[in-house]
């Protein structure tokens, strides 16, 4: 659900060059996201309003062990 869309532009993307816009929606959560990105998806930044702020921020890159354990090809002629 989109809430409020400020089509000026505010600057042009660093990564490809397209206009940049300011957006405000509402997440599956019902957070107010606010962003600022251009139309590729690239993003300047963005706000969530309503996240807890006083929560730990975790700085440790969590990965997981890879889930494909074997490619193979074969032909079907």
């Amino acid at each position: 659900m989109n809430k409020e869309t400020n089509h000026k532009i505010h600057g042009y993307c660093k990564r490809c060059e397209a206009p940049v816009f300011l957006s405000s929606t509402d997440d599956q959560y019902g957070n107010t996201v606010n962003t600022l990105n251009c139309w590729n998806g690239h993003y300047a930044w963005i706000n969530i309003e309503g996240i807890e702020s006083s929560l730990p921020v975790e700085n440790k890159v969590l990965t997981s062990a890879s889930l494909v354990k074997r490619i193979s090809f074969f032909n079907l002629s």
